[in-house]
């Protein structure tokens, strides 16, 4: 045991020394070296018995977030070196290298620690530690994004420490193998606990109503920062609720859980259609992945092995997206997705890893998004919510439609050739890892292996 708490604790302290990489030359290849180091601890303590290891709880949900997050921190710094490379070496961008690894610690503490209260802390801490990250560029349009998701999610996480102050009130502790592995008898108390945490931590987590921060940000945020908030971020706020409603077992509250969850995919459904900026209609995508996350841990078995497909899935195949996005930005000069064409003939590996990150996260067959995606509505059939499922589908085909029509549109359209300024190697070799890891990992989780 005291073996897996040393190495948790060398596994956070790695991103937070790298904040130290602003006052060196070198402050790009030490964020990388760091950000691997990190991936390598997280490989390390992933590989551990599930169990207590004093101040930290690892069990067969949150480490799998682990590999996600220490994975997707090391692609992004890499990608962020290629994608600001005409910043040089500007004060902005060592900072943005330097926070970029207190984000990442951030997440890792919030997904790693066996206290609520104290992942609350770190969920709080993920808003502070990402919001500088927003503004790099500097534009009025990104100050006002950051500004929304400052407000919003403060707002929704003060709605959270209430519910988190109601369970306290009732267990006497915040330790969250306690609370998993306690029973309380059902009260008003608790109900209200548990629907204040759905609708906190939802409000992080990108789910309806209080989601109105997340198009704003995934738009405005730099590609490498729009993949971190919706590969890893968001599942981690989801995590949280998931300890709540497992903690506080009512089934009102589960009844509530999924209602939000298909709510949510209904308005993404409506909204779907309308949109017009590439990262945007990414984001919204991000709410339709995180309420069938939220969906499958409340059906439990089946499902949870679902959302766990969906998890690793969603967060190599949207980060190969909002790169994707990031780099047809860059080439295009503009994120109206009507004026993004022809793809395939002017960059042709991003018409490429755009194609299949899109159809990934989107949930076409064979990727592990589907696979999720069935797993959960088999579930809802078989605890006799047929009808559900069955709207489900429907909304999630509209869905489909509507975000593979736009991407291909993009891809194929037979627009005179224009001159765009070709994408680096490096980011070229970014965004295709990680669309090929998206299907490696669901293989691997599928068999088995992991």
């Amino acid at each position: 045991m005291i073996y897996g708490t040393y190495l948790m604790i060398i596994m956070l302290a790695i991103p937070v020394i790298s904040v130290v990489s602003y006052f060196f030359r070198h402050f790009r290849e030490i964020s990388m070296g760091l950000a691997l180091t990190t991936l390598f601890f997280t490989l390390l303590v992933f590989m551990l018995n599930s169990g207590t290891y004093s101040y930290f709880y690892l069990n067969n949900i949150n480490r799998y977030i682990l590999i996600c997050v220490s994975s997707i921190y090391v692609f992004s710094v890499i990608y962020g070196t290629g994608y600001h490379r005409k910043l040089g070496e500007s004060k902005h961008l060592r900072m943005h290298m330097s926070m970029m690894g207190l984000f990442a610690f951030t997440m890792l503490f919030s997904v790693i620690i066996n206290n609520l209260g104290l992942m609350w802390i770190g969920i709080e801490g993920t808003t502070a530690s990402s919001a500088l990250l927003i503004i790099i560029e500097g534009e009025p349009a990104d100050m006002e994004a950051a500004w929304r998701y400052i407000i919003i999610v403060s707002a929704g996480l003060s709605i959270a420490l209430f519910s988190i102050i109601l369970i306290y009130r009732v267990f006497g502790t915040l330790e969250i193998t306690v609370l998993l592995s306690s029973s309380s008898q059902p009260s008003q108390i608790l109900v209200l606990a548990a629907l204040l945490g759905i609708i906190g931590f939802g409000t992080k987590g990108g789910i309806f109503p209080m989601h109105s921060w997340l198009p704003d940000a995934h738009g405005r945020a730099p590609s490498e920062i729009s993949a971190m908030f919706s590969a890893v971020l968001l599942p981690i706020a989801i995590y949280a609720i998931y300890i709540i409603i497992k903690t506080i077992n009512i089934t009102l509250i589960y009844e509530a859980a999924t209602l939000f969850s298909v709510i949510t995919i209904l308005f993404v459904a409506l909204v779907m259609a309308s949109q017009r900026d590439i990262k945007r209609m990414f984001a919204y995508s991000t709410m339709e992945n995180m309420a069938l996350i939220l969906l499958g841990f409340v059906l439990g078995n089946m499902a949870l092995f679902g959302s766990i497909l969906i998890i690793m899935t969603h967060a190599f195949a949207k980060a190969g997206a909002f790169y994707s996005s990031g780099n047809l930005i860059e080439s295009y000069r503009t994120r109206n997705m009507i004026s993004i064409q022809n793809v395939l003939g002017e960059q042709r590996p991003m018409a490429y890893t755009l194609t299949l990150s899109t159809l990934a996260v989107s949930g076409a067959p064979p990727f592990g998004t589907f696979l999720g995606e069935f797993f959960i509505f088999s579930s809802l059939y078989s605890q006799g919510m047929g009808i559900i499922m069955a709207i489900l589908v429907i909304l999630l085909v509209i869905i489909f439609l509507s975000i593979n029509y736009k991407v291909l549109k993009m891809v194929f359209s037979n627009a005179p050739p224009a001159s765009t300024p070709k994408i680096s190697a490096q980011q070229i070799f970014i965004t295709g890892a990680t669309v090929a890891i998206s299907g490696i990992f669901a293989f691997l989780f599928m068999v088995g292996i992991l």
